[in-house]
């Protein structure tokens, strides 16, 4: 044991971050919630502060916390001391709520997107910032920091010297030159590499079969002395890292009988680019946290370059992704019952189709409805779902912030289909209102359509949100522009999909509104 106040020796340990925070999807939906504390003091009172924020945002939750339309935070600091009385210091954050404001800022550290140290000033990176402003979209943002990430760093006490990322990228090309895949169980020791030496793991695994997750745990028990619980080796540490992958664009998940992970062969060109640009770190950006952030918020514009490059290829390869629903549809033999099944059981962690299982559960409703309404209405629209896909056509990634999530036209018709499974009032009223009108009218390629359509999707419509909708009705009629547009809930639209009557209900729902402002006029 080791002396309060001194650092044990660091030792070589298995790949992990953060697990509270399982799907790197919260990190944007959480960075934006703390976007206006960018430059305070993390001292405790602004700590309460920002963690009493969280709570608002319903970002963290608590049964002894009841948050409604008329709570304030000074209405909840009290209730957020009490609940995180007995968290532990963590992070050189002392106990209670300044170590649970840790928790949701480690992994985003670790990754450069922030400087979060106590007593000091908080600092959002360059990335981050233009990834909460929409500049850029997470797969963008993840793939880039990934890329400048190492294992040796101030906020883990580990030997392991070197990018992971970087390593898992160079063996799933190796494998892929022989035609081959990783196993799920082979990328669990993956994770205890030493020193990222893509050979000696290749010769690992050459010599050593792992048939299940027991196999691959005695193994890393034998070679590693892991003492640490068979569930967190084999599901909880890998678990995460996978999300971080597969949201950074890198990789798709095979079922064949077993669980393989393979390149993202839409993203392979990006993929050798970000491997070619040199990003090394000292050693005292290794060890210290000021000069790790500094490092990881360097040479942003080769990045951006990159980026930039590959989102000229993506419009140009654009109908690959509409004709992949289609393709989807048949490789798993989709019909009308098992994706109304699925989208019901959204949120349940259930799955109706296993290689399904992987996907973010907000673009799981995307993709979903996306299939739905392909199976409705076959090839009478083009219909070109804005998520980023690998290339066997599941999403990974929600679409660019510049466009709407899915798109479904013909020479007369332009039908936008905007969809969330957010459910706070606020979060919808920020997110999901402007933004999506500006998405109908700002989308030059469909100027000359007769008739506009718009159908908002959530899991619930607030009545401020539906009055936003009612009001954008009238605004647009005045103006003399052909838009017709309803707010549903999830349920609501499934049904009225499968009747194939979106076009007349929303007609009619527009019409109602337009007759009842009349009649309030009058």
């Amino acid at each position: 044991m080791t002396r309060k106040g001194t650092k044990r020796k660091p030792e070589y340990k298995q790949m992990a971050f953060e697990t509270a925070v399982r799907n790197p999807e919260r990190y944007l939906e959480i960075l934006t919630a703390l976007k206006d504390f960018d430059g305070i003091v993390l001292n405790d009172e602004n700590l309460l502060d920002i963690v009493s924020h969280l709570y608002l945002e319903k970002i963290v939750k608590s049964d002894k916390i009841k948050i409604d339309e008329t709570t304030t935070i000074n209405d909840i600091k009290d209730l957020v001391i009490e609940v995180n009385s007995t968290r532990n210091s963590d992070g050189g954050f002392p106990k209670g709520y300044p170590a649970r404001f840790w928790t949701y800022m480690r992994t985003p550290s670790e990754l450069g997107f922030v400087y979060a140290r106590y007593g000091e000033v908080f600092r959002f990176s360059e990335i981050a910032k233009k990834l909460i402003n929409g500049e850029i979209d997470e797969q963008e943002a993840f793939s880039i920091q990934s890329m400048k990430y190492n294992r040796k760093n101030p906020y883990r006490n580990v030997s392991n010297d070197f990018n992971f990322f970087r390593f898992i990228l160079q063996v799933l090309l190796k494998l892929r030159e022989k035609g081959h895949s990783l196993s799920y169980e082979q990328f669990i020791v993956a994770m205890f590499s030493k020193d990222g030496n893509v050979d000696n793991f290749l010769k690992i695994i050459d010599d050593n079969t792992f048939p299940d997750f027991k196999s691959a745990y005695d193994f890393v028990k034998k070679e590693y002395g892991v003492t640490t619980k068979v569930e967190t080796v084999t599901r909880d540490y890998p678990d995460v890292v996978r999300r971080v992958l597969i949201i950074s664009g890198f990789i798709t998940i095979r079922y064949t009988g077993k669980k393989l992970i393979q390149i993202n062969e839409n993203k392979l060109d990006y993929i050798k680019d970000l491997l070619s640009v040199d990003f090394e770190l000292t050693e005292t950006e290794k060890t210290q946290a000021k000069a790790y952030f500094e490092k990881l918020d360097s040479i942003n514009e080769v990045y951006i370059k990159l980026i930039l490059k590959y989102r000229e290829q993506d419009k140009i390869d654009g109908e690959i992704y509409r004709n992949q629903i289609f393709n989807i549809i048949k490789a798993y033999n989709i019909d009308e019952e098992k994706i109304t099944e699925s989208i019901n059981k959204i949120g349940s962690r259930k799955t109706v189709i296993e290689e399904f299982k992987e996907i973010p559960e907000p673009l799981k409703l995307e993709f979903f409805i996306a299939i739905l309404i392909a199976l409705k209405y076959g090839k009478q629209f083009a219909i070109r779902p804005n998520y980023k896909a690998d290339h066997i056509g599941k999403p990974y990634s929600h679409a660019p912030g510049n466009k709407g999530d899915i798109e479904i036209f013909s020479k007369q018709i332009y039908w936008l289909i905007e969809v969330t499974l957010i459910r706070n009032k606020t979060q919808q009223l920020n997110s999901e209102t402007t933004s999506v009108i500006r998405h109908l009218y700002s989308n030059e390629e469909f100027a000359d359509r007769l008739k506009k359509y718009l159908s908002f999707v959530a899991p619930v419509i607030h009545q401020d949100v539906r009055e936003f909708y009612h009001y954008s009705i009238v605004q647009s009629k005045s103006k003399g522009y052909e838009v017709n547009l309803k707010p549903y809930s999830v349920d609501d639209f499934v049904k009225i999909t499968l009747k194939k009557e979106n076009f007349a209900d929303m007609e009619q729902y527009t019409k109602n509104v337009i007759n009842e402002f009349r009649k309030n006029l009058n």
